[in-house]
C-alpha cells in the first residue's frame, strides 16, 4: 500500500467571482466542477483542474463570504506548487503576472527545482515549478496561454511546522519517500508521495497560523481504490492518529485525518471522478449536486452567487 500523489488541495476564498476570474482567466485552469460544502450547503465548492479533471490537477476553494483574512504562521500548509513544464514557460507566466498586476517573487532555485512563488488577490501563497513527470496530462486550453506553457497538475505541497520529525514520520506512514539525507539536526525535507512531493519546513515559533480567507484548509493524498483507503484507515488508526472514517464524497471517497500541529491531511480516491454526473465536455457549468442533496437544489441555489 502506498500514496499515488497528490490529489488535491482545498483553499478558502472570501471573493468567489474574484476568485473564479484568476484561476481560470489568469492561471487557465478549467472549472471543472460547480458543487457545494456537503457539510454546509450555503456555500460553493469549487474545483479548478486540468481539462479532464483528473486527480492530481484540481485546486478547491470553499466560498466562506464572513470569513477573516488568515495570518501566516506555523503548523500549515504554507504553499501549492503548480507544475509547468519548462523554465520558458516560468518567463510566460513571470510576464503575464506582471501584465494582470499578480503579484510574484521572480524565478529561484528551491528544493533542487526552478521555481517562481507568487500569490492571487487573496494573497493565497502559491507557486510554479518546472516538471514534466506529470502522467498524462490534458491541460486546459486558454486563447491566451500556449499549451506549451499551461499549468498540467500539482506538483507538490509545502507545510510548515514547529517540529518536523513528526511529520516526516507521518508521511512515511502513507508511503512517502525521504529524499537525500535527513537526520536530527534537518529542518527541511522533501518526501516523494508518487511523482510528487511534500516540502517540510520546521519553523519553530510560537505564531501558529489562523485559518481565513487565502490560507490552505486541507491537502490530499491519492489512492486508486476503496480497498487501499481503507488500508490507510488500518494503518492510521493502529497509530493513533485522530480521523473521520471513510466519507463517500460521491466524486469520490475520502479519510479525513488530523496530524502533527493540526495540519489536516485527507486520502482520497481517484474514483469514480467528476464524469459521475455530466459530460468531461460540459465539466464545471451548471450545478453539480450529490443525490442526497438534490431534492434541496431550489433552496441550495438561492443561497449562492451566479458565476460569470
Amino acid at each position: 500500500m502506498t500514496v499515488l500523489g497528490i490529489h488535491h488541495v482545498s483553499s478558502i476564498t472570501k471573493e468567489i467571482l474574484d476568485n473564479h476570474d484568476f484561476y481560470t482567466n489568469i492561471l487557465g485552469l478549467r472549472l471543472v466542477k460547480k458543487t457545494v460544502n456537503q457539510d454546509d450547503t450555503s456555500m460553493y465548492h469549487l474545483f479548478y483542474a486540468d481539462y479532464e479533471g483528473t486527480p492530481g490537477s484540481d485546486i478547491t476553494f470553499f466560498n466562506i463570504i464572513n470569513a477573516p483574512k488568515f495570518q501566516a504562521g506555523t503548523n500549515s500548509i504554507s504553499r501549492t506548487y503548480f507544475r509547468v513544464p519548462s523554465k520558458e514557460s516560468l518567463e510566460f507566466f513571470k510576464g503575464r503576472f506582471e501584465t494582470h498586476g499578480v503579484y510574484h517573487e521572480g524565478i529561484i532555485e528551491q528544493f533542487g527545482k526552478t521555481i517562481m512563488k507568487f500569490e492571487d488577490h487573496e494573497k493565497q501563497r502559491l507557486a510554479l515549478i518546472v516538471d514534466q513527470s506529470s502522467g498524462h496530462p490534458t491541460p486546459n486550453m486558454h486563447p491566451d496561454i500556449p499549451q506549451a506553457h499551461a499549468i498540467t497538475s500539482i506538483g507538490a505541497v509545502e507545510l510548515t511546522v514547529q517540529y518536523i520529525k513528526p511529520m516526516v514520520q507521518f508521511l512515511e506512514l502513507l508511503g512517502g519517500e525521504v529524499q537525500g539525507e535527513f537526520t536530527d539536526d534537518s529542518t527541511e525535507a522533501e518526501i516523494n508521495v508518487g511523482e510528487d512531493s511534500v516540502y517540510v519546513i520546521e519553523q519553530r515559533s510560537t505564531q501558529l497560523e489562523k485559518e481565513g480567507y487565502g490560507s490552505v484548509h486541507h491537502f490530499s493524498l491519492r489512492v486508486e481504490d476503496e480497498a487501499e483507503l481503507l488500508e490507510i484507515e488500518e494503518r492510521v488508526d493502529k497509530e493513533n492518529w485522530k480521523n473521520s472514517g471513510l466519507i463517500d464524497r460521491y466524486y469520490f471517497k475520502a479519510l479525513y485525518i488530523t496530524t502533527v500541529g493540526g495540519i489536516t491531511v485527507e486520502v482520497s480516491t481517484d474514483g469514480p471522478g467528476f464524469a459521475i454526473d455530466e459530460p468531461v465536455e460540459s465539466l464545471g457549468e451548471d450545478l453539480s449536486l450529490p443525490p442526497e442533496l438534490e431534492e434541496n437544489r431550489d433552496l441550495i441555489e438561492a443561497y449562492l452567487t451566479p458565476l460569470r
